[in-house]
């Protein structure tokens, strides 16, 4: 069967057309910016790349489209599409049809956390020798890809709440039937397709809806969210645990401020001790739901420990883009408030009275629509002096307006010129955003 992929560069949209090759499929697609690293991961799956939505993509002997949520009414191949009323499905529906089916599918969901968490949980199924399938929207640095079919029948799946095409307006993990499902916390985000709080969780509310009475849901009992979500109606089995350790049941306690040693505990029993490079508090929750979903799976507790402990992070997450003149420049993908605030104050914890130089741009659509405008400020308040970046002045000025620590840039060469203050030894500079963020963190390597 030949199958042609429209959006095939995203990140979704190109783990699935990796996972349709090693199914079998026959598989070619085309996006409006087919560029490196996805174009050339996709060729090295022997996928063609066609360059934009030409209706000259549209060979005879494509037996179905899968079309990306990039792809809108108005778009010249969509539009052929459905005048030639020729076969389509959403990426969403295709993953759960072809690829997922007789699977147990293993879903990490929730605001924060997924990227690591679905890495987290990939590693150690597979150093305790699994051959597990895994989709992940990431790099995680002990995974040989960021999509694989596996042969096992755990299959491990980021699941995002975000919408799934045009035309199927629900989120993407409706379509995916997980067995085992984490919702890991509950914010509001993607402020472009949702109005508030309430229109994510009807949609997560609809998940658990759908899920069969034998499947299990994991979540921390201390999210207020995720609990008036879940007064709304839970039809499957549950298990909850609380990260800061203030109940019984599953919880962490710390071994030093940073949280990169920390042992996990089921009432008053240590089940494992973790000792990784990571840092933060996050890092800590997402590990604990990890412990216990592996476990509930039937791995064992020091399998696990040694696992997490061996654990390198994923790109894009703390990750030490290098080090000159004692110096240090990090990339981090952090564009929540809150996401934010745990990454800042893992770093302080870590670094203690040395200098924090955040940088931040403002590029999601919930971060540009302001409704973050007022929580910003705190969530910065562990770093010594914060750069704000965004195609809306006006909206950073006022911010920057709340703390003499704020400065805003017009852009990134502009944050150059300001960079000989910053030579002080032991100094951290941290960028966070989204997007690419123009390279920004190796300029900065080479101006130093």
């Amino acid at each position: 069967m030949k199958i042609y992929v429209l959006g095939v560069c995203g990140t979704f949209m190109g783990g699935l057309a990796q996972l349709a090759v090693q199914k079998g499929f026959e598989v070619a697609g085309c996006d409006e910016n087919a560029y490196p690293p996805m174009s050339n991961v996709l060729a090295e799956q022997g996928i063609k790349v066609d360059q934009g939505f030409s209706t000259r993509n549209i060979a005879d002997d494509i037996d179905l489209f899968v079309i990306g949520n990039v792809v809108s009414r108005g778009n010249p191949m969509m539009e052929e599409i459905l005048k030639r009323r020729l076969k389509f499905v959403s990426g969403p529906q295709f993953l759960t049809e072809s690829i997922l089916e007789d699977r147990h599918v293993i879903a990490v969901s929730g605001t924060h956390g997924k990227t690591s968490t679905s890495s987290m949980l990939a590693k150690v199924l597979i150093d305790a020798g699994l051959d597990i399938g895994y989709m992940i929207a990431g790099r995680a640095i002990d995974l040989d890809a960021t999509a694989y079919l596996g042969t096992h029948k755990y299959f491990v799946i980021e699941a995002d709440e975000y919408d799934t095409a045009f035309f199927d307006k629900r989120s993407k993990f409706i379509h995916y039937s997980p067995s085992t499902l984490l919702i890991n916390n509950l914010e509001f985000d993607h402020a472009d397709i949702f109005d508030d709080l309430d229109a994510i969780k009807k949609q997560f509310h609809h998940l658990l809806r759908i899920l069969p009475k034998d499947a299990k849901l994991f979540y921390p009992v201390d999210d207020l969210n995720i609990k008036k979500l879940l007064e709304m109606g839970v039809y499957c089995k549950e298990e909850s645990f609380d990260a800061e350790g203030k109940s019984k049941g599953w919880h962490v306690r710390i071994n030093n401020p940073e949280c990169s040693s920390f042992d996990i505990f089921q009432n008053n029993k240590i089940m494992g001790s973790i000792n990784w490079n990571l840092i933060g508090e996050h890092n800590k929750k997402n590990a604990l739901a990890t412990f216990i979903i592996a476990a509930s799976l039937g791995l064992k507790n020091k399998q696990i420990s040694e696992s997490l402990s061996a654990f390198k992070g994923t790109a894009r997450r703390m990750e030490m883009i290098g080090e000159k003149n004692s110096i240090s420049v990090y990339d981090d993908f952090a564009h929540h408030p809150t996401a934010i605030k745990y990454t800042l104050d893992g770093l302080r914890k870590k670094v203690g009275d040395q200098k924090i130089i955040c940088l931040l741009e403002m590029r999601s659509n919930t971060m540009s629509s302001g409704y973050h405008d007022e929580a910003i400020p705190k969530s910065l308040e562990d770093a010594d002096s914060v750069f704000l970046f965004s195609k809306n002045q006006n909206q950073i000025k006022k911010i920057a307006a709340k703390s003499k620590n704020f400065s805003t840039c017009s852009g990134t060469r502009e944050f150059l010129n300001f960079l000989p203050e910053f030579k002080e030894p032991d100094t951290h500079i941290i960028c966070l955003s989204n997007g690419s963020f123009d390279q920004i963190h190796h300029a900065i390597l080479e101006r130093l």
